[in-house]
């Protein structure tokens, strides 16, 4: 009985130990194959952000490895060999892998207590970096202490639970893997893919196009004045109108294709099918048409519209940055246009936006070396004819192509930031006249009378108004002339004011405290409400040209102008009329009630001298003459 007892113990014990050592090694091959597939996984979510150098994107990716448990650490290399990001577990113990240094070459090893595992980050077939994860081996070591004391019974019940485990950390991988994945590629807001999504996806197209043959289409819609919505509405009204956008586009791109939201209210279409070739704008409209329904749907549709630019692989790009740069610089021109347009990307497009760089980087030198010049058109009191005022109009003479026209020079100006240092220019330049008129340190006024009492009026931009620029150029501007403000005017368009409204209100009533009066200019044109315009601390509206222009025939221009009027008065604000240039039309700003005017009739844009030699012949004197850029952009 012993003997059999002892030869069943030896063999029980024996069978343990074969049990046991093929259950620490198929544990310590399942930690390995889990580890390496969890690095597989991740390598693939970060294939994207690894090739467009997005270190942000990456570490957000890593730090989902939070939920996945038993990774204690997750480094990426970049294919340089440079650190790109890294994970550690909070709590964690200490980094011994980041002292010992690591060769980050692929396949794994068992060091100090680690099971440290290496995979490529491959994008295209090409490799773009390393993965490196860090799981600690303790575990399996305590799994084969516990086994080695356990019974063949509870070796197989360990067994069990083991591949248990095994299977619940597979299922949990692969649902943190789904959502890494949706982090990655697709939008919170709408659903859609997003821009990490387009650069897998394009570089896909292009691989298929020359398999095949067969070109694509890329279409890029951006919601015109957008940011209207967000700053009136709300935010999440703007996230609605989104939503409400993206589904019509999701439903009215063609088979096969793919829509994206880059961010912001810009949309990308990937349209593969030649048929774009023969009527490339056809994508484009389809796109602007749905928004359009989108937006009407809304109740912004008289608001709102969409700019779409179109491209075409391979014809105006052969790289995924080159063909998404196409369609976009066809947007930007869709906007210049007027907006709410489509327009086709061609060679032209590409020289232009070449010029409007070399312009932008010529009116830069112009700013430093003093190239840029004033202007001024009287503004008239239509009671009297008298010269009350003036208002102070940028020119850019530039030393090889002379006068350039305010309508280059601007819109590439407001396209970036140097529209800001434009505007301080303006603003310091139209102090200095002011003081040197207020002063007559420069004697001026001989034979004019009181000089000093004429008001100035200067255009700002819209970006001067964000992060309290304006605040900070007038007070320059006051400090280094010494005017007195309340002879000055800003003058500011309605799409301007209503932009970040509540910190515009508060801007333009401390500049109203300290003196400066506030114009809206082109009042008719834009997207304020009577709601916001009895806040504004407005002393004076200027009636948009267009409405002048067909003065006295055309009764829908009487009918606005006769309304600007009467809300201005009930408001106790004074009506500047714009563009008189005729003896009919100034007969009718007179009867329709308006207090002041500007336009060719009474003066066009000229320099101080002529202005002050128009001011010595009054009405009767002299016509002074025509600035030759006269009928162009204003800075504004």
């Amino acid at each position: 009985m012993r003997l059999t007892l002892t030869a069943t113990a030896i063999a029980l014990l024996v069978t343990g130990t074969v049990l046991n050592a093929a259950v620490w090694w198929q544990s310590r091959d399942a930690l390995i194959d889990e580890t390496r597939a969890q690095a597989r996984l991740i390598a693939a979510n970060l294939s994207a952000a690894v090739m467009f150098g997005d270190t942000a994107a990456a570490t957000e990716t890593l730090a989902s490895m939070q939920r996945i448990p038993g990774v204690q650490r997750a480094t990426v290399m970049g294919a340089r060999g440079a650190i790109f990001a890294d994970y550690q577990r909070p709590g964690g113990p200490s980094d011994a892998m980041t002292m010992l240094g690591g060769t980050f070459e692929p396949g794994y090893e068992f060091h100090q207590g680690l099971l440290v595992v290496t995979e490529a980050i491959v994008h295209d077939g090409a490799e773009r970096g390393r993965i490196r994860l860090e799981v600690p081996r303790a575990p399996l070591d305590r799994r084969a202490w516990t086994f080695a004391a356990l019974s063949l019974a509870a070796a197989g019940i360990a067994m069990a639970l083991s591949y248990a485990l095994a299977t619940g950390v597979r299922r949990e991988v692969d649902t943190i893997g789904r959502r890494l994945d949706e982090l990655a590629h697709i939008d919170p807001v709408t659903g859609l893919f997003n821009r990490h999504a387009a650069g897998d996806h394009l570089a896909r197209f292009i691989a298929r196009a020359q398999r095949t043959g067969q070109g694509f289409t890329v279409v890029t819609v951006d919601l015109d004045d957008f940011k209207h919505v967000n700053d009136t509405l709300g935010h999440h009204i703007g996230d609605r109108v989104l939503r409400h956008v993206a589904d019509r586009v999701r439903h009215t791109v063609p088979d096969g294709a793919h829509a994206y939201r880059f961010g912001g209210d810009e949309f990308v279409v990937v349209c593969p099918n030649a048929d774009g070739f023969r009527d490339p704008s056809r994508y484009g409209e389809a796109m602007r048409r749905a928004i359009g329904a989108a937006l009407a749907e809304e109740g912004l549709d008289a608001q709102l519209g969409g700019s779409v630019g179109v491209a075409r692989y391979p014809m105006d790009g052969l790289t995924p940055e080159d063909v998404l740069l196409a369609s976009d610089m066809a947007m930007y021109e869709a906007k210049s246009a007027g907006k709410n347009q489509t327009v086709v990307f061609h060679g032209g497009l590409r020289d232009l936006n070449e010029r409007r760089l070399q312009l932008e980087s010529d009116l830069r030198r112009g700013l430093r070396e003093d190239h840029l010049f004033l202007v001024y058109q009287p503004i008239v009191e239509l009671k009297t004819l008298r010269v009350v005022g003036a208002e102070a109009l940028l020119r850019w003479q530039h030393p090889k192509k002379g006068l350039v026209p305010p309508s280059q020079f601007i819109p590439v100006a407001e396209r970036s930031q140097l529209i800001v240092d434009v505007g301080g220019w303006v603003l310091g330049e139209a102090a200095r006249r002011l003081r040197a008129w207020q002063g007559d340190d420069e004697g001026l006024s001989a034979g004019l009378g009181d000089l000093a009492g004429l008001r100035l009026s200067v255009n700002v931009s819209a970006r001067q108004l964000r992060g309290g620029q304006l605040m900070r150029q007038i007070q320059a501007a006051t400090a280094d002339s010494g005017c007195d403000l309340a002879k000055l005017d800003i003058e500011l368009t309605e799409h301007t004011l209503v932009e970040d409204i509540e910190d515009n209100l508060k801007l333009l009533e401390t500049l109203r405290q300290r003196g400066v009066g506030i114009a809206i200019d082109d009042f008719g044109t834009g997207l304020s409400s009577l709601a916001y315009l009895k806040r504004l601390p407005v002393g004076r509206l200027k009636i948009d040209r267009s409405f002048v222009s067909g003065l006295p025939t055309d009764p829908g221009d009487t009918a606005i102008v006769q309304a600007a009027v009467s809300v201005a008065t009930a408001l106790g604000m004074h009506v500047v009329a714009e563009g008189v240039e005729s003896q009919a039309q100034h007969d009718a700003v007179v009867s329709l009630g308006c207090h002041y005017a500007q336009g060719f009739l009474y003066g066009a844009a000229m320099d101080e001298r002529a202005l002050l030699a128009r001011l010595r012949g009054g009405v009767g004197g002299a016509a002074a003459t025509p600035d030759p850029a006269a009928t162009g952009v204003r800075m504004r």
